[in-house]
């Protein structure tokens, strides 16, 4: 990958940095944060931490990705296997400008907070339980 990415003249756009333990830092220094997955997650633990720390996302439309993005709106949904998809969204996520890069962290740390917060998650299981309970 990273002789590709010379190949193509990008490699000072890219960092690989391999496993870290401190993965607020590890976002914190992104811009933006791609989960192409090629099995799907459960919930989307790591989709839901990116946007919590207000990242542009783009991940593959399936498993919990799915449920946490809001495709166009809180994300980038790409299909699994689909390459030249991700590299459309890659591409649309790198023209943003730095202002809109800021708005869009603002627009998904609201959405992360208002669906995905302690208290909104106790609040969807006691629905369900009221559900059941009716």
């Amino acid at each position: 990958m990273v002789s590709q990415a010379d190949a193509l003249g990008v490699s000072g756009r890219l960092r690989m940095v391999g496993h870290t333990e401190d993965m607020p830092a590890a976002l914190m220094l992104a811009d933006i944060v791609v989960n192409a997955s090629t099995d799907p997650e459960g919930f989307g633990r790591t989709v839901v931490e990116a946007q919590a720390m207000g990242r542009v996302v783009i991940a593959t439309d399936h498993g919990g990705a799915g449920d946490t993005i809001i495709n166009g709106e809180t994300g980038f949904l790409v299909p699994p296997g689909d390459a030249q998809s991700l590299a459309n969204a890659l591409d649309h996520a790198l023209d943003f400008s730095t202002e809109q890069r800021l708005a869009w962290g603002e627009h998904t740390r609201a959405a992360v907070s208002e669906n995905f917060s302690v208290r909104a998650m106790q609040y969807a299981v006691l629905r369900v339980y009221g559900e059941l309970l009716d």
